[in-house]
């Protein structure tokens, strides 16, 4: 229970050092520290180029701090050899730094620490020799003392990196052996620095390291005690000559500490107490390092044995090989097209309903409208046989003069029959009607009929929608570098342990390096799950700080999308006002994540105003964020929703629909509009109106986007609304948008917005009028 707490705690606090004021202060801090550190540690007994190395290593926004720990670390008293000559190194490589900061390409590759290191030690180690008059040893020494230290700054920038990666906690199972090497490396360089404090020839510093390797190989097993002995020996066994037997007895200790880790601590530790003892026979019987080196063997096997186990150091060496697993592959693109495909159909079945209802309504042809007219009319009149045997010539020249008079105001009145006829007819009245009723269902089968030959229309566009969902599916999966099938097996564990039982769960990592979770699970019989509480504990199952997830229904099924937490978050202000203070309005918005670190704004605008409009907006609106949910893209969703409106009616059926989505990665933010009005978007203190002539959903097929890109920050705005609110310009809607500061709520500005839109329309026609307002932060 103590180490659950303990573990939330870790990630409560991952999650405070989430913002970038935090992170940069963190970033000092650390940098402060390994300069420090690292400049305590000597090689050869009296030169120390791991300060330098550290400072040239450092991430940028540490530089400083890093070259003033290096510099402190230099000032306290040690054997260092010379310790001004490193202050001027420093120096150095801290203007090497400034001067190359602005040339990515340079301060980004991987030789670029290395050689910033290099330099100065090379160039101040031979100026000293030029003014002491060293011999060549001397000389030589100097040389492999540059060298080692761009060894050592390549191990400390590597490092770097992989923790300047990090979000929270470091990753399991994510690195090769390169960066574990550099990870033990870097942690024997801290531990260096404790060497020169010894109790009777016992090192401190010693006792660490074999403490170090001893809980690599318990937690990796070979692969861990063998990087960890090894990089632990060649640490160790340069800095001090008479210790150079310690390469050995570290690098094989290692070794058989990890081969026999499996059979439990006691083996492993005894394991290396004796291939230790094997090793350090080398220096000869009397020797005291025999028995110093034993102490600390013995002294760190004894806080060896007090140590808890750590599954985290275990699983950062659980390599596994970026590869395509077949079984995770296939599940993942099984569950992505199902996802589509029940998309898909909810829509088709809304359409084929629809479509059952239109094709019940029969109407005859013209002629028929006469038939059954008379039909229905005549029979049983006592004139019928007057009419139809003695006049029917006269009888059907009245009705065949009636198609004029139908076709120009699509109804009869009684004095559209001819007066012979009025006066022999006594149900005219009736008659009349009667046309009039079966016309208006001629007009509606004619009708049917051109929404029918428009239907065909619409199935090619769906071929060509369907293949634009496979085509932008296949290129979202080009983006998966590795699948994390550990991973997905604790997830599915934490889910059962939810009462939740998973039926296909894939955990996925981009190019990029972000995590990606996703998993289906039926709708029946299914406890809730605590959103929060969920987040972290499969946060704390994945090493890695996750958003809450994105949850998404399509018939018995329901599925979990989780993301990265990302960099930035948005705020949301809102107001509507429905014309006319009406029930119904014909705008409608939804702003929802799509679990994989995207927030996407919908806002729709249905044709006119009242129910039908509000209809139509709620449609589009809620269409597109099923298919946006269900992965897929822009573009074939507009066509999907196109070709719904199209098909759901004889009745003209269209609406507006805009489009924000903005990566809180990256802050890239993508407008597309469709027949939608202008949108505000505030960079700083600039200002900028995007618009563009567009064709709404709902008119005819081969709909497009219209589409912008824009890099947005923390502060920036953007203000999407309705036509109804710049339906007297949008100059004013600039201005009041350039006048709202960042401490306010959003909510006042949308508010502000409605109600200065109903204040300026003085044409005498009322809309509906919506304001959505998003504020990254």
């Amino acid at each position: 229970m103590e180490m659950t707490k303990f573990k939330q705690s870790l990630f409560r606090l991952a999650e405070a050092l989430h913002t970038g004021q935090a992170r940069k202060l963190l970033v000092m801090a650390g940098s402060f520290l390994a300069g420090l550190v690292c400049s305590r540690g000597l090689m050869f007994g009296k030169y120390a180029p791991f300060g330098v190395a550290a400072a040239a290593s450092v991430p940028r926004e540490g530089l400083w701090a890093g070259a003033l720990g290096a510099f402190l670390g230099y000032l306290l008293p040690s054997p260092v050899y010379v310790p001004v000559r490193y202050a001027a190194a420093l120096v150095a490589v801290t203007a090497i730094r400034w001067s190359l900061s602005e040339l990515k390409s340079v301060n980004s590759h991987p030789l670029f620490a290395p050689g910033a290191a290099f330099l100065p030690l090379l160039l101040t180690g031979m100026t000293m020799v030029f003014l002491n008059g060293s011999i060549s040893y001397t000389a030589a020494l100097y040389v492999a003392e540059s060298f080692l230290g761009a060894g050592s700054a390549y191990f400390l920038s590597r490092t770097s990196g992989i923790l300047a990666g990090q979000e929270g906690l470091p990753r399991p199972g994510l690195y090769d052996s390169g960066d574990l090497t550099a990870l033990t490396v870097s942690l024997g360089l801290g531990v260096l620095s404790f060497s020169q404090i010894s109790v009777m020839g016992v090192s401190a510093g010693r006792v660490m390291m074999v403490l170090l390797v001893l809980t690599c190989a318990r937690a990796g097993g070979i692969s861990g005690g063998a990087v960890a002995g090894v990089a632990a020996g060649a640490v160790q066994g340069l800095s001090t000559a008479g210790l150079s037997y310690l390469s050995g007895a570290y690098g094989l200790g290692g070794l058989m500490a990890g081969v026999f880790a499996p059979m439990g601590k006691t083996a492993a530790a005894i394991a290396f107490v004796i291939s230790h003892g094997v090793a350090s026979l080398q220096v000869g019987s009397g020797n005291t390092q025999i028995l110093t080196g034993a102490v600390e063997v013995a002294a760190a096997t004894v806080f060896y044995m007090f140590l808890p186990k750590s599954r985290r150091i275990g699983e950062l060496f659980g390599l596994r090989a970026d590869s395509l697993s077949g079984g995770a592959l296939r599940g993942n693109i099984v569950l992505r097209l199902r996802c589509a495909a029940q998309a898909l159909n909810s829509v088709s079945a809304s359409v084929e309903e629809i479509s059952k209802k239109l094709s019940t309504v029969c109407a005859p042809n013209l002629q028929g409208v006469y038939n059954k007219a008379t039909e229905t009319v005549c029979a049983g009149c006592a004139l019928g046989t007057v009419c139809w045997r003695k006049y029917k010539d006269q009888t059907l020249e009245n009705f065949a003069q009636l198609s004029q008079a139908l076709k120009e105001k699509e109804r009869l009145e009684t004095c559209d029959f001819t007066k012979e006829f009025s006066d022999r007819c006594c149900r005219a009245g009736e008659m009349r009607d009667e046309v009039n009723k079966n016309y208006a269902r001629y007009l509606l089968k004619e009708s049917a009929e051109l929404r029918t030959a428009q239907v065909r229309e619409v199935v090619e566009e769906h071929f060509r929608t369907t293949a634009g969902i496979l085509e932008e599916m296949a290129g979202e999966f080009s983006l998966y570098e590795r699948f994390d099938e550990e991973a997905a097996q604790r997830v599915a564990g934490i889910l059962r342990e939810n009462g939740v039982t998973p039926l296909e769960v894939c955990c996925r990592v981009d190019k990029y390096g972000r995590m990606t979770i996703e998993a289906e699970i039926g709708r029946e019989r299914q406890k809730r799950l605590n959103r929060s509480a969920f987040t972290r504990e499969i946060s704390a199952a994945c090493g890695r700080v996750f958003s809450p997830p994105c949850v998404s229904t399509a018939e018995d099924r329901c599925r979990i999308q989780m993301c990265q937490r990302p960099l930035l978050e948005v705020g949301r202000g809102f107001s509507q006002y429905c014309a006319g203070g009406g029930a119904f309005c014909g705008d409608s918005t939804n702003v929802f994540y799509d679990g994989g670190g995207r927030l996407i704004a919908v806002l729709s605008d249905g044709m006119g105003t009242g129910g039908r409009a509000a209809v139509d907006g709620a449609m589009t609106s809620a269409m597109a964020e099923s298919l946006l949910k269900a992965g897929i893209g822009f573009d074939s969703m507009l066509q999907t929703v196109n070709s719904a409106l199209l098909a759901k009616s004889g009745d003209e059926s269209l609406a507006t629909m805009d489009v924000a989505c903005v990566d809180l990665f990256t802050g890239r933010t993508e407008f597309r509009k469709a027949g939608a009005a202008c949108t505000v978007v505030r960079r700083g203190r600039r200002s900028e109106v995007i618009e563009a002539s567009s064709v709404p959903v709902g008119i005819m097929p081969g709909v497009e986007f219209a589409s912008y890109q824009r890099d947005l920050n923390s502060g920036d705005l953007v203000v999407m609304v309705s036509d109804g609110v710049v339906a007297s310009g949008c100059e004013w809607l600039v201005d009041l948008v350039m006048a709202w500061e960042e401490d306010e709520n959003p909510n006042l500005l949308a508010q502000q917005i409605t109600e200065e839109a109903r204040k300026r329309r003085a044409d005498g026609h009322e809309d509906d009028v919506t304001a959505l307002v998003l504020v990254l932060q």
